[in-house]
């Protein structure tokens, strides 16, 4: 978020130092007030202006590699604490204030228009309110608002008509009502006060060159806008005749068209295209990378044995030894050479099981994703909202809006049971059903294809036992920048069993796959690591999710991943003898950039 209002401000602080450097002195009205206008939308829209770079083709990429340890996801129990003090609410409670006083004075400010009383008349087609006050002319959207001492013999001077009819004809309070709502919402922005100085200005030009190109002598409009200086000051969101910036006014008055207004609109024209391809946001197409989340292996079918594979696979681990023994699978996975885990991966399969099974590595493929459309009987029943929360493409759903499906419509259904002890208020339904359309199954499908992977087998994981969590980044609704000092401790009991995803360590695994862009990652070469906390209470709901790591792009996409997830699902709770507590899920990532 102050990533995108330093943008904002950035954004307009550059198109109005360009107006007020090369086009305010000029004397093309129009295009300076078309300039100021997409001036200042585009610094709102610009932000969040995504725009996607192809890669050169020749250029070798890094392939990135992620291993999520299965034995990672551990319980930790939480401790009660207080609530900590949160800084944010204060800050969105500060706007909350400011934005609903700002708004209240423009709703007061178009309702003192409604209160002007008057001779309501039609002057030349246009509408005029003459009062019984001495009002000075004025104008706001169709309406022209004076005093009765204006009009004398049923005819109002027509330079001031002149003046007032241009700003309605060329919806002068259009651009006066944009203004004031950006200045509601994003009163924050200092830069604002200056373009709404500029474009009344603007206005005021405008509107004097429509009365100048009717030739009247410019000295005696100038001594009638002088007449008029000492007049009373009129409602806000209007265009009032008397209008104060007199010396400005003069001055462009007597102006020549510069020879150089095609340079200065080309150098307004290039600001904005710059500032759009500058600070919008980028993205990198064809970083090539694969997501690997290893999971609990199977067993395969015996190869041939070949007893110099055997030894030369004992050798090269053998150089990674005090790692391996020590249980520092993490570390390995950084410090083994991409040359030896590329030879391991070629060797793995030339053992037999025995000499597999002696191993502290193993390699493993993820399965593919298959496709199984719902039955008839099947979409009926989930209809029964009693019994089934139904979910399309990750997306929660009302069950009725299965009528409006055919079963074609659909190319995987999932079906998982919700233990009683977490459900929710929310979600009461004993049974899940994920359903996935022929477009999302088959990118589902695409992202989670089979391959090769380096894992670590179950057995030879030692449990961590982080007694405490330095100060972990924590990113979520309630709690959003603030370090947090987290304890936790690790059960040994046997009694306490930890939470668990309802669709398996294996379908979390590829949900974080699936929830990870590495397009947002620069190439390089080597390994990062994020560690994301899952903060789950005794009803199996996601409290907080907190990333602790080397790296904030891997941190915030983890965060953003594990975030996503647990907002679509309930866990499982964790437990205690029997009884469901509040716990932590420890979930370590690496990711490592190979070569490929």
């Amino acid at each position: 978020m102050a990533a995108i209002i330093l943008k904002i401000v950035l954004c307009s602080s550059v198109f109005i130092a360009v107006y007020y450097l090369f086009l305010e002195k000029e004397r093309m009205y129009r295009f300076n007030r078309w300039y100021l206008l997409s001036g200042i939308l585009l610094s709102y829209i610009i932000p969040f202006i995504n725009i996607t770079i192809q890669r050169p083709e020749a250029k070798i990429e890094p392939q990135t590699q992620m291993m999520i340890e299965e034995t990672a996801q551990q319980m930790i129990l939480i401790q009660p604490e207080q609530d900590s003090f949160n800084w944010m609410n204060i800050v969105w409670g500060v706007y909350a204030v400011i934005t609903l006083s700002l708004l209240m004075k423009s709703l007061l400010a178009l309702l003192a228009f409604r209160r002007i009383k008057g001779e309501k008349r039609i002057y030349e087609y246009y509408n005029i309110i003459l009062t019984s006050e001495s009002l000075s002319p004025f104008s706001f959207w169709n309406t022209i608002y004076m005093g009765k001492n204006y009009m004398e013999n049923d005819r109002i001077d027509q330079r001031i008509f002149l003046h007032e009819k241009a700003h309605i004809d060329q919806k002068h309070s259009v651009d006066l009502v944009i203004l004031d709502l950006l200045k509601i919402f994003t009163w924050f922005n200092p830069v604002l006060f200056l373009y709404k100085k500029a474009v009344i200005t603007n206005h005021e030009f405008l509107a004097d060159e429509a009365v100048l190109k009717k030739n009247y002598n410019i000295k005696e409009y100038q001594n009638l806008i002088l007449d008029e200086i000492l007049s009373h000051q009129n409602p806000p969101l209007t265009h009032s005749f008397n209008f104060n910036n007199t010396k400005k006014r003069f001055i462009m008055m007597k102006t020549k068209k510069s020879k150089f207004s095609l340079l200065k609109k080309t150098a307004g024209i290039t600001t904005l295209i710059a500032a759009a391809v500058l600070l919008s946001e980028r993205t990198y197409a064809g970083n090539s990378a694969s997501i690997q989340i290893p999971e609990k292996i199977a067993e395969t079918s015996a190869q041939t044995n070949d007893q110099d594979s055997y030894q030369e696979f004992k050798d090269i681990l053998a150089k990674y030894a005090d790692l391996l023994n020590d249980g520092k699978y993490a570390e390995f996975s950084k410090k083994v050479s991409e040359s030896d885990k590329k030879r391991l991966e070629e060797l793995y399969p030339l053992l037999n099981e025995t000499q597999k099974n002696e191993q502290k590595i193993t390699f493993f493929a993820l399965p593919e994703l298959k496709k199984r459309i719902p039955t008839e009987s099947e979409l009926k029943s989930f209809l029964n909202k009693k019994d089934y929360a139904v979910w399309i493409d990750s997306k929660k759903i009302e069950n009725s809006v299965l009528k409006n499906y055919k079963k074609t419509d659909f190319s995987n259904v999932y079906i998982s049971k919700i233990y009683p002890n977490a459900r929710t208020a929310q979600n009461p339904q004993p049974y899940q059903v994920t359903l996935m359309t022929p477009a999302y199954f088959e990118k589902t499908r695409q992202e989670g294809k089979s391959s090769v992977i380096m894992g670590f087998k179950r057995q030879d994981l030692k449990a961590v036992a982080d007694a405490i969590v330095p100060r972990i980044n924590s990113i979520n609704e309630n709690n959003q920048g603030k370090n947090t000092n987290t304890t936790i401790n690790t059960p040994q009991n046997t009694n306490e069993l930890p939470a668990q995803y309802v669709d398996g360590d294996k379908s979390f695994r590829m949900q974080i796959n699936k929830g990870i862009d590495t397009s947002h990652f620069e190439p390089k070469y080597g390994t990062i690591t994020s560690t994301a906390y899952i903060h789950i209470d005794e009803t199996g709901k996601t409290t907080q999710v907190t990333t602790s790591g080397d790296n904030e792009i891997l941190n915030r996409e983890l965060l953003k991943s594990v975030t996503e997830i647990s907002n679509n699902t309930v866990w499982k709770p964790a437990t205690k003898d029997g009884k469901p507590i509040a716990s932590v899920l420890k979930v370590p990532a690496t990711m490592t950039f190979t070569k490929p």
